[in-house]
């Protein structure tokens, strides 16, 4: 393994070195600092969320799409600010594109710098994902750099829909035990992030259409065919960019803000995913917490796990019937709030966000009228689905690491942990479920939710003592 991470950092020192000039050629400019805070990303009232995260880490990114290579360039410069508490010798990034998962894609740092001067990374791990910067001397708490990269994204070659999900260097999350290195293969989600301010430019085709977490600020049309696309996000924990070629959209009706959804295919589909998506949206806006940015994006699309969640975009699968594509519809758009709001560590206590969000969805059908009262028909029966597929009895708030395997993780996490949390429903009311969920949205706030908040926020909505199935089925508050 040493000569193997050796190989790996004679790679990326290699990578460093090689000229920019083709590289940098076709890059729109990096946005300014300012429009980290500029306010078109938010929902009216919203718009000075944006100021807690400016002086923090925040990302101003470049990329430049070129579908007949298949290669998407980048430019980051990143405002990293150290606020761990403890001084580093070096700060560590997450290349996600090259986790396991994402097979096809390639990230490849270019070039590297650190306040200006040229510097070599090194890669940590056997699939790439974890790039160490060095510094030339330990940046204390309080202390900020600019650190600035040039890289290369493989994408699939004149595709007409791929998404690359974190198509930049993140920063790693610093905990208690050191900094974040896994590379999580047993379950859906294996990025694990922080809150950031994020500004993007985006040249791409004029005919593809262009997604993305946040929000449109402008756009400028080339002589070339091309058009830059500048995006400001807001708060966000992650970005992806989305790219489709004759694909169609629709405006959802009545929801709190627009929803707009992309699909290809079905327009009864779509139709109903549009429908779901808003009844879903305004129920838990209501009940949770308001949505604090400016608009909502579903892809509807043929999705082999059902659908996936970034702050202001989802992913639901179109191509089951219509009881499967409402039941993940409200499943992802939940997570709007429980992982885009409240946000948790998906690797440590997945349950926090997976089975929150499930049975939000079932708290929806039962609550809001959606659905007819058809939630343990219709809906439960999804839950049930992986419930019944449990074959050792293992606590929710397990590591993801420490399941057995995906359908160990999928039957706990998604069908062990709805059940509990219906249960205590059933055993303090859910009227005192839905304030505790409320409360646990607002008090995490953006930040990273744990196990015990939500506890104590749910413990505080009822006279009845909670650590006796808190222990018996989380295996907490034991």
């Amino acid at each position: 393994m040493r000569r193997l991470l050796h190989a790996l950092t004679a790679l990326a020192l290699m990578l460093a070195a090689l000229p920019e000039a083709s590289h940098a050629s076709s890059l729109p400019p990096l946005p300014d600092e300012s429009l980290l805070t500029d306010s078109v990303w938010a929902r009216e009232g919203f718009a000075s969320l944006a100021y807690a995260f400016a002086n923090r880490t925040r990302y101003l990114i470049a990329l430049n799409v070129d579908h007949r290579r298949g290669v998407l360039s980048g430019k980051a410069r990143v405002l990293y600010v150290n606020n761990d508490g403890v001084p580093h010798e070096e700060i560590l990034f997450r290349l996600y594109p090259n986790h396991p998962f994402r097979r096809g894609r390639r990230m490849q740092i270019v070039a590297l710098s650190v306040n200006g001067v040229p510097s070599a990374g090194q890669l940590r791990d056997a699939s790439g994902t974890v790039f160490a910067v060095p510094l030339a001397a330990p940046i204390p708490p309080g202390g900020a750099l600019t650190i600035e990269f040039d890289y290369t994204i493989t994408v699939p070659a004149g595709s007409t829909f791929f998404y690359v999900s974190e198509p930049l260097p993140m920063v790693a999350v610093y905990d208690q035990t050191g900094w974040r290195q896994e590379v999580a293969t047993k379950g859906l989600d294996y990025a694990y992030t922080e809150t950031a301010l994020y500004a993007v430019r985006v040249r791409a085709p004029s005919d593809y259409g262009t997604w993305f977490v946040g929000a449109l600020k402008g756009a400028e049309n080339h002589g070339d065919s091309t058009t830059t696309y500048t995006i400001v996000t807001g708060p966000v924990r992650n970005f992806v960019l989305v790219q489709v070629r004759g694909w169609r959209a629709l405006s959802a009706t009545g929801a709190a803000v627009p929803i707009n959804v992309l699909y290809n295919g079905d327009p009864v589909g779509a139709q109903e995913i549009a429908e779901i998506s808003a009844a879903a949206f305004n129920y838990f806006d209501r009940v949770f917490s308001p949505y604090p940015y400016a608009e909502l994006s579903v892809i509807a699309t043929r999705f082999p796990s059902g659908g996936e969640e970034y702050p202001t975009l989802i992913f639901v699968n179109n191509d089951r019937t219509s009881a499967y594509r409402r039941f993940i519809t409200a499943h992802e758009v939940a997570h709007q709030w429980f992982y885009g709001l409240a946000g948790n560590d998906t690797l440590r206590h997945a349950w926090l966000d997976e089975s929150l969000a499930q049975i939000a969805g079932y708290l929806l059908y039962k609550y809001s009228g959606y659905g007819g009262g058809n939630a343990a028909e219709e809906y439960w029966s999804h839950i049930l689905t992986w419930y019944n597929r449990i074959t050792t009895v293992r606590p929710i708030n397990t590591a993801l690491e420490d399941f057995r395997d995906f359908n160990d993780y999928m039957s706990t996490v998604y069908g062990g942990g709805a059940v509990f949390l219906r249960q205590l429903g059933e055993q303090i009311g859910d009227g005192a479920l839905i304030a505790g969920l409320s409360a646990y949205v607002r008090q995490v706030n953006l930040g990273i939710g744990t196990p015990r908040m939500f506890f104590e926020a749910v413990q505080a909505q009822t006279a009845q003592d909670l650590r006796p199935i808190f222990c018996a089925q989380v295996g907490i508050m034991c």
